[in-house]
């Protein structure tokens, strides 16, 4: 990981990688909070796949009052 990435959760299968999945997480969670799902998909061993979770920046989020929280943009107004 360079100074440039953001940090992340990476699960590397044992034989090299056929395929990736990157999975972004929602509002105020990690990356650690969609990583224990990899088991739960009982992938086929065959399957050679690599997940990466991501943890967006902390930021101050407009519509939760400007508090700092993990989010990958600005939320601004609600969306109902």
């Amino acid at each position: 990981m360079t100074p440039t990435q953001l940090p992340y959760v990476d699960i590397t299968p044992e034989q090299p990688a056929d395929a990736c999945v990157i999975w972004l997480h929602g509002l105020g969670d990690s990356g650690h909070g969609f990583a224990p799902i990899v088991p739960e998909l009982k992938l086929p061993e065959s399957m050679s796949v690599r997940f990466v979770f991501p943890h967006a920046p902390e930021r101050p989020v407009t519509v939760n009052g400007g508090m700092r929280m993990r989010a990958w943009y600005d939320i601004k107004t609600p969306r109902f």
